[in-house]
């Protein structure tokens, strides 16, 4: 091929295809192992991933040995490849989750040291990635992978996580547990640097777990981190799978009191040997006691907090032997798992005066204090009850007040709350107790603490001595005066509430009353008047007629004596009789039009134009002006009557030619106006009801009592124009004039 000539030109490009194809295969075998195709086989593989990648299930097939397995059913175990290991999570909570299916017929426990093949997939875990299995198959046994020798101040370092170390220091705690937990035995492990928890899966060989107290031991086992909820490392444990991954390099002395013994002042002074992790015998005279929790020593000037389970009875007074680790609680020294007896009494220490001076130092330059060290020691102060509260987990406790610091006394978990009752808010106290002081914190310290606050450890409520009594009116009691005047004024309120409520609900009733009575009384004074103007009209009218009648009767009656033509009076009593029927006709309309009939008032003054107009020479014609809008029936009513009363007088007694009705809508008020061109008349002189004549006074009785003001203008041949203004508020479409 290369001695062809166009090899030259085709060579480079073929070179450079098998480059890229090349690139592409093994691209595309990456993206293939990425995307769950190619399962993982290697511990220290899947421990690169991070959390967001191991939670997306990624396949995994992994040989490896045991290096730890509870022993609870299907418990999780540890598997380890090379120096890396991981966590194999069988646990309920992740079958619950669905992450480990159900079904397989696993072993219950993975002894230590067995080979075995697991398949499953990968999960994010509570602090490094786990493997979430599907299928384990125990393959056969191989060696435990070497031990790689830790240092207790290491623990923190996360690369430990689920790998076999080997760790030394000196056991200050170890215990049984209950048979129903998924590990024997534990022990807590000092050296430098920290503490570590130790679990022990099972306890043989171990016969007596607590004989490896203040023994320096060698413990072999697998790193398992503790976790907060954001997956971050806050410490570690070692889990062993039994007392033979124990080794002790140099054993405890049988008798904890047959240890050096040291001053309470030297706990964690200066040695040129260092310190130690063994336990340290002191002396001393107990200052408070709170049994199986913690006691206080004090000798000379020094106090010292003691913490331990030990039940011994002890006493303020009571001289004490202690034998225990030496450790640091809030940067002060103290003896923790201390074991305690008594051998003999002696006078309580006197105790010191306490001022915020005392624990916190003053002033600048020349008159500068240091603080003094009262931490532990026995104490007095005087102060002023500001609270009792018996709510505190510890115990119940008062809140006193001194030179503006509030200050807390604390009694311990045995007292009874009932016995701090005599302790009344605003009494002025003396509190003999153990001084706590509160120091900046840090561990190890990054710089000099310093005091920032303090409390009290009160042994008995006996060393409380009331000075002076609360005053009985305390700022308690005027809250609960407060209080009661409060309820009272809210009581008063309430009261006068109900009462005006009451009151608003009768005030209405009355006036409800009052107006069905006015409007009773108005109706009877309408029909009254309706009556009185009926019988004018009937005097004025058919009593006439009728007697007009009666006249040409008697007329006929004689002439037909004297053989006379009566054909003219027939005539003439014809009119008559047709002048009746239509006064009748009148009558009887007048009594029908009290209600609109479901019309509004300018189609309702239409239907009564349309019925003027008929049979008479007579223009009777309606206007609107504005929106029209619905009345209410006792006004549109009245305004009906007024207009029917007012046409009727014009035809009666105006002999008009053309009658105009107008209605004029306003914002908040209606207009109704009469206007005609007969005959006119003097308002003045105008007949009332003493002549028989009711119409006008009935109209201006309408007027009033709808509230209106009417206006009359007429003259003698020059019409009459009749107008009545309303007030009108919005009617509520239940007020609106409807047709029954």
């Amino acid at each position: 091929m290369r001695g062809w000539p166009g090899w030259s030109i085709v060579g480079p490009v073929f070179r450079d295809f098998l480059k890229l194809s090349l690139l592409l295969l093994l691209f595309g075998a990456k993206a293939w192992a990425v995307a769950g195709d190619t399962p993982l086989k290697d511990c220290a593989e899947i421990r690169t991933l991070t959390r967001d990648v191991a939670a997306r299930r990624l396949p995994v097939r992994v040989r490896g040995v045991v290096t730890f397995c509870y022993t609870k059913k299907y418990g999780s175990f540890v598997l380890q490849t090379g120096d890396a290991g991981i966590y194999v999570d069988r646990s309920a909570a992740a079958r619950d989750r669905g992450f480990v299916p159900e079904g397989w017929s696993w072993p219950d426990y993975v002894p230590p040291g067995s080979l075995v093949e697991v398949t499953g997939v990968t999960g994010a875990g509570y602090f490094s990635p786990v493997i979430y299995p599907q299928l384990i198959n125990i393959v056969g046994t191989a060696p435990l992978p070497d031990a790689t020798p830790v240092h207790i101040s290491e623990l923190l370092n996360a690369k430990w996580d689920c790998r076999r170390i080997s760790v030394r220091g000196v056991v200050q705690i170890a215990e049984e547990t209950a048979p129903e937990e998924v590990f024997r035995a534990w022990c807590d492990m000092a050296g430098t640097g920290g503490r570590v928890r130790v679990r022990i899966n099972r306890k043989d060989p171990l016969t007596n777990v607590a004989r490896l107290i203040d023994s320096e031991v060698a413990v072999t086992g697998v790193m398992l981190p503790f976790a907060n909820n954001r997956g971050e490392l806050i410490g570690g444990r070692i889990h062993c799978a039994d007392g033979n991954d124990i080794r002790v390099m140099r054993p405890g002395p049988e008798d904890p009191f047959a240890v050096p013994e040291v001053q309470l002042s030297e706990l964690q002074s200066f040695s040129p040997e260092g310190s130690t992790f063994h336990r340290r015998r002191c002396k001393g005279t107990v200052t408070l006691a709170w049994p199986g929790e913690v006691f206080y020593l004090q000798e000379g000037n020094r106090g010292v907090r003691v913490e331990t389970r030990d039940w011994t009875p002890l006493s303020p007074g009571d001289r004490v032997e202690v034998s225990g680790f030496v450790g640091v609680t809030d940067q002060f020294g103290k003896l923790q798992e201390a074991v305690v007896r008594k051998i003999g009494t002696a006078p309580k220490p006197t105790p010191i005066p306490i001022t915020g001076h005392r624990v916190f130092g003053s002033g600048w330059g020349a008159t500068l204090k240091d603080p003094e060290d009262v931490d532990g020691r026995l104490a007095t102060i005087t102060a002023r009850v500001e609270k009792v509260d018996v709510t505190d987990k510890e115990g119940p406790r008062l809140l006193v007040e001194s030179e503006g610091r509030l200050i807390t006394a604390s009694f311990g978990r045995g007292v009874s709350p009932a016995v701090l009752s005599r302790f009344e808010p605003g009494s002025e106290v003396r509190i003999n107790g153990v001084v706590r002081v509160e120091l900046t914190y840090g561990w190890p310290a990054q710089e000099d603490p310093k005091p920032i606050d303090f409390r009290f450890l009160v042994p008995t409520p006996n060393d409380v001595t009331i000075i002076q009594t609360a005053p009985w009116w305390t700022l308690r009691r005027l809250w609960f005066v407060l209080g009661g005047i409060a309820v009272v004024l809210a009581v008063t309120l309430a009261w006068n509430w109900l009462l005006r409520r009451r009151v608003e609900l009768r005030s209405a009733q009355l006036a409800e009353e009052m107006r069905a009575r006015r409007e009773a009384a108005v109706e009877f004074d309408a029909t009254l008047r309706e009556r009185q103007r009926l019988a004018a009209d009937l005097h004025d009218t058919l009593e006439q007629s009728l007697t007009g009648i009666a006249f040409r009767l008697e007329t006929m009656a004689v002439q037909r004596t004297k053989a006379q033509d009566n054909s003219e009076i027939l005539d003439r009593v014809r009119q008559l009789l047709a002048s009746i029927r239509e006064d009748v006709r009148r009558s009887v309309w007048n009594l029908r039009s009290n209600t609109l009939e479901g019309h509004t008032l300018p189609e309702a003054l239409q239907t009564i134009a349309d019925r003027f107009a008929t049979g008479h020479d007579l223009i009777v014609a309606v206007e609107t002006e504005g929106q029209a809008r619905a009345l209410p029936d006792f006004i549109a009513g009245n305004l009906l009557l007024l207009a029917l009363e007012a046409l009727t007088n014009a035809m009666k007694h105006a002999a008009p030619r053309s009658v105009l009705m107008r209605v004029a809508f306003a914002e908040d008020e209606v207009a109704l106006t009469v206007e005609d061109d007969g005959r006119g008349f003097d308002p003045a002189a105008v007949a009332g009801p003493r002549e028989g004549h009711f119409g006008m006074q009935g109209m201006r009785e309408r007027v009033k009592r709808i509230g209106g003001v009417l206006e009359v203008e007429s003259a003698p041949g020059k019409g009459t124009h009749i107008a009545v203004r309303v007030p009108v508020r919005v009617v509520e479409p239940a007020l609106v004039a409807v047709g029954k």
